[in-house]
Formats: structure tokens, sequence, C-alpha cells
């Protein structure tokens, strides 16, 4: 076994903004680390200084109207974290933008897009007695390592609670819920984007204030998408896959009759693809031939396929862990190439849901659970 994480559990409640001041309070320290590492990131990344590749961004992005729209409670509480932290709002929102970054630094470095990848999903529904369950290895940039929070959220008037994972300073990145409600999320670049949408963590944190899945499936379809995504749903009932462009969703079913759903970082049958197809084609044939070279999307999907094809096979906690811990694909990822399985989730979908999670690579790292009373 590897070395044991302590991951900090931060309890949020109160009003939105008395949420943020907990956050960024109590994490101040770890707030300031993280945005250090960030901004050395992005000016090793791109050779630009920080400050004028946040203006840049900033300028050239309008994403702040639709969390204003759609989660101006969460809006809010990313205002907490600021003030709780002493970080400049404007950075604490732009850290909340976890593909949507990447993806314009990414046209800034090369003056076109070229996808990143991570992340690798999966979710079974009701087998027998087990519960329905989703699972993800959340991988992430290596520099994130060692920000990893689980937040543990409540709201004053609201029977709904939540654990979210996430690192600091951030609202979240994969979560479940107390009535049973959890979802995973990996970034599919190739579909199509806009600069005005609902941003990803916005959307994490949006779903996990429904009651069910049905209202979860509503929300995703009533809110503008900033980015590519595909998004596995699920409650005690019943999982689903949603690819989900800007302008469209997609519902993804690998095999016919069975709920067991896989994806990893590109589309399947969500062909929203106009803006990367014009990029593609721009690109002089060498490059494109080398991120085809270097994607592991299609690889880390059969690995996923060759492990929950068999649709005898009883899928389990324990079978799921193995699973994610496999270096084919690779689907674990140990930190090479500056990328790591930041942590590995695993929710069952009861009605007192349990988070299986391992803080870092599963393949090292050991897990440990919590529950949330229904």
């Amino acid at each position: 076994m590897g070395k044991v994480k302590e991951i900090p559990v931060i309890e949020l409640n109160g009003t939105p903004r008395e949420r943020g001041h907990i956050h960024g309070e109590t994490l101040r320290a770890q707030i300031h680390g993280m945005v250090a590492a960030w901004k050395a990131n992005i000016h090793a990344d791109t050779g630009m200084h920080p400050d004028l590749f946040f203006k840049k961004f900033l300028e050239q992005t309008n994403y702040l109207p639709a969390a204003r729209r759609w989660t101006p409670d969460l809006l809010e509480e990313v205002e907490g974290i600021a003030e709780g932290s002493g970080v400049p709002f404007e950075i604490i929102f732009a850290r909340q933008l976890s593909d949507e970054e990447p993806m314009f630094r990414l046209e800034v470095k090369f003056g076109k897009y070229w996808g990143v990848e991570h992340c690798s999903a999966l979710g079974v529904g009701r087998q027998g007695t087990l519960n329905p369950i989703i699972a993800q290895n959340m991988d992430t940039p290596a520099y994130y390592d060692g920000y990893q929070i689980l937040l543990h959220i409540k709201q004053p008037g609201s029977n709904i609670e939540a654990f979210v994972l996430t690192i600091a300073g951030k609202i979240s990145l994969a979560g479940l819920n107390n009535r049973g409600v959890g979802i995973c999320c990996n970034s599919i670049l190739q579909l199509d984007f806009a600069r005005d949408g609902l941003a990803e963590d916005f959307v994490v944190r949006g779903t996990l204030q429904q009651p069910d899945l049905d209202h979860a499936v509503g929300f995703m379809h009533a809110v503008h998408h900033a980015s590519g995504q595909n998004y596995v749903l699920g409650d005690p009932q019943h999982i689903v896959d949603l690819e989900v462009s800007t302008h469209r969703i997609d519902e993804y079913h690998p095999l016919a009759n069975v709920e067991r759903v896989y994806h990893t970082n590109h589309p399947i049958v969500n062909n929203d693809q106009a803006i990367w197809n014009q990029r593609m084609d721009m690109s002089p044939k060498e490059q494109t031939q080398a991120y085809l070279a270097r994607s592991t999307s299609r690889a880390r999907l059969g690995a996923l396929a060759r492990y929950l094809d068999d649709r005898n096979e009883m899928i389990t906690v324990e079978k799921i862990k193995t699973i994610l811990s496999s270096h084919d694909g690779p689907v674990c990822i140990d930190g090479a190439d500056d990328k790591i399985s930041l942590a590995c989730l695993i929710m069952e979908l009861s009605p007192n849901p349990t988070l299986h999670l391992s803080p870092g690579p599963p393949c090292s790292t050991p897990f440990k659970t919590y529950r949330l009373g229904a």
C-alpha cells in the first residue's frame, strides 16, 4: 500500500457568503499556495506574466453573467472565498474555470485549440440488491497534488447536503449529495464550447443541489454550457451518461439494454464539433498526427470496456477499485508527464449515500469511506 494521505474535511454551513468565508479563512494558506503554483504553471506554460494572462483571459471571455443567472448562490460563495482568503475576486473566479482556463491557455500558446485530456469515469446501475454506483479518476496537472480537500456542504433551509471533492479555493470537482445524486465529469475538448456559458464547476455544484436524477438532468438541459464535458450522473434508481456541448446533449449507451457506462475524453455520440473540426483542418498534418499519437483517451476507453463489457459480471466497489487502479491505458496516472490521478471517487448511490475516496492515485493511495444520512 502507498503512503496514507489525510485529506482535510471542511464543513461549510450558513448562507452562501458565509460558506465561502469559512472556506477562504480556513484554507487561506493553502489557497495562496495553490494560486502561486497555478500562476507559476501559467508562466512556465505560456511564457506570459500571469497578471497579463489573467487580464487577457477575463477581457476575452464572459463567464460571470451565466454564473449570476443560473447559480447566483454559488457565485456569492465564490465572492466569500475571495473575501475570506484575501485573494482578489477575479483570480478566485478564474480558478473556478477548471476547463475553460486551460482551453484559453492553449489558444494563447499555440494560436489554435489543441486538446488536453484527463479523467476516466464509469457507472453501473442497480444490480440485484446492489445500489447504483458511479466512479471516476479525477486526473489533473500534478501541481494540484497536496491541495485536495473534501467539502461537507450544508445549507440553511435545505434538506440537501453534499460531499464535494475539490482543491483549496475551488467550489467543486465532483461529488454526491444526501439524496443519492452523484456526478462525475471528464472533459471533451473536441465538443463546441462557449465563452459566455456556465462553467463546469458551477454545473457540478448546481447538479448537487438537485433532489433526484430527473431534476439533475433537467438542470443540465436548462443551462447554457461553457465547455464540452461528459457527465456520469445517478441517483438510487438509475444512472445516465451525457455528452454535453454548448449546443446539445446526447446520451451515451455503450451496452444495449444494460445500465452500465464508461467514458474518457473523446466524443462518441455528440457531433457538435464544428470549432474543433475547423481548427484541425487548419492545422499542419504533422501537428494533428502528433496530437493523436499523444492521446490516451481511446486506449483508456478500451481498458474500461475490457473490464465492464461482460454484462453477467457483478461490478462491486472492490472491482471498481481494481479497474480504476489499472495502468492499462493508463486509467490510473501516477504523476508521469506532469499529470496525476489526484483522487479516485467511488459513490454508492443509496438512500444513505457512501463515498469511497482515495486522495491520490488509487493504485497506491488507500481509500477512506464517508457517509451521508438520508
